[in-house]
């Protein structure tokens, strides 16, 4: 038994020292690329670095996770960048309802704040695809859309482990520097496992 426990303790801080060390990768390939240019390539870089060596801290080196950064550098900026525009015209919208009256400024702003919420879950679904297959952009963003509305179960997973780190990260504060960005493409990547399964599946059998 008390073997057991030890083992479990010691699986406990290696699994919270991988969550810690991908997160200061995040924010050191972020601040690699001035941040402007820093954010996209590091989500794409810890994405891949969990796809790749999952929670083996000990492989989760700068050196390897520098040359991911790099390869994925135009590519994931692209993205980001798109994603952000969307996000960025619909918030401006949703600040123009506001000077709206009545009844319809609460129906406009209701969709707008979904549709922005929706943007974001397709931009992480689609840095975990893009850290899973090789795939064109533009099939990237294709497969995101639909596996989003696949299982409702897993869009409710999806949204509720987000806004639950977001949550806790708006409490303690120091989980921005030791764990909020690690924790939200690791949550991802477990959320989508199943439909990662159901693709490579249908890729088996074609």
């Amino acid at each position: 038994m008390e073997e057991t426990a030890t083992g479990g303790l010691v699986k406990g801080f290696r699994m919270i020292w991988a969550i810690v060390k991908l997160n200061l990768l995040f924010i050191a390939f972020t601040f690699a690329g001035g941040v402007v240019f820093g954010v996209g390539p590091a989500f794409y870089t810890i994405s891949s670095l969990i796809e790749t060596y999952g929670l083996a801290y000990e492989e989760q080196t700068f050196r390897r996770g520098w040359h991911m950064w790099k390869t994925g550098f135009w590519r994931a900026n692209k993205q980001f960048y798109l994603f952000f525009a969307v996000a960025g015209f619909l918030m401006y919208n949703l600040y123009l309802a506001t000077q709206i009256q009545g009844l319809i400024w609460l129906v406009i702003s209701f969709v707008l704040i979904v549709v922005i919420g929706l943007c974001g879950l397709l931009y992480f679904m689609s840095v975990t695809f893009d850290a899973c297959y090789e795939i064109s952009f533009g099939n990237n963003l294709k497969l995101s859309f639909i596996c989003l509305f696949l299982r409702m179960g897993t869009f409710l997973k999806l949204i509720f482990g987000l806004i639950g780190i977001a949550v806790i990260t708006w409490t303690m504060k120091g989980l921005f520097l030791f764990g909020t960005f690690s924790l939200m493409m690791l949550w991802v990547h477990g959320a989508l496992r199943p439909e990662r399964q159901l693709i490579e599946r249908d890729l088996t059998d074609a």
